[in-house]
């Protein structure tokens, strides 16, 4: 006698979907990426919840969990609170990212576009946290305005 059961309910069909599952989450856990990553946009949160910077590249290459290789680096800067304010806007050529860090450094050429100011320059590191660049090579600023340093 064959039992048959309603089109929602199939048990086989419910097993091997169980299966695909669970087996392509061991697969995925297992999976590291060995493809370069292209035209890409990944925004961090601070521990408030509001987006403090976003990094967006051309092509990335993964290194580890905490490291990739970026080429075409845009690093958007955010005020880190409710306002989402961009506070400048970091690009270069190739840089060496340390996402557990919220840290990058490059020795490729540096352009940084500020409320007000303009860098360039070559070798160089930012922090996040310390909301601090550092470029010790060929280092050009401009400033938009007056500036009076006698005040």
């Amino acid at each position: 006698m064959r039992r048959y059961f309603p089109r929602r309910f199939r048990p086989g069909l419910i097993l091997a979907a169980a299966a695909t599952v669970a087996g392509g989450w061991m697969l995925l856990a297992q999976m590291t990426p060995d493809a370069p990553i292209e035209h890409f946009r990944l925004p961090m949160f601070g521990e408030n919840g509001y987006k403090s910077w976003e990094l967006r590249g051309t092509r990335g290459h993964y290194l580890s969990e905490a490291e990739a290789m970026i080429e075409g680096l845009e690093l958007v800067v955010y005020s880190g609170d409710e306002e989402l304010k961009e506070d400048n806007i970091i690009r270069s050529p190739r840089a060496l990212i340390h996402l557990d860090e919220s840290t990058a450094e490059g020795d490729s050429s540096l352009f940084v576009i500020g409320p007000g100011y303009e860098i360039q320059g070559r070798n160089w590191t930012w922090s996040e946290r310390e909301r601090k660049i550092v470029v010790r090579e060929n280092v050009r600023v401009s400033f938009a305005g007056n500036i009076d340093i006698l005040d």
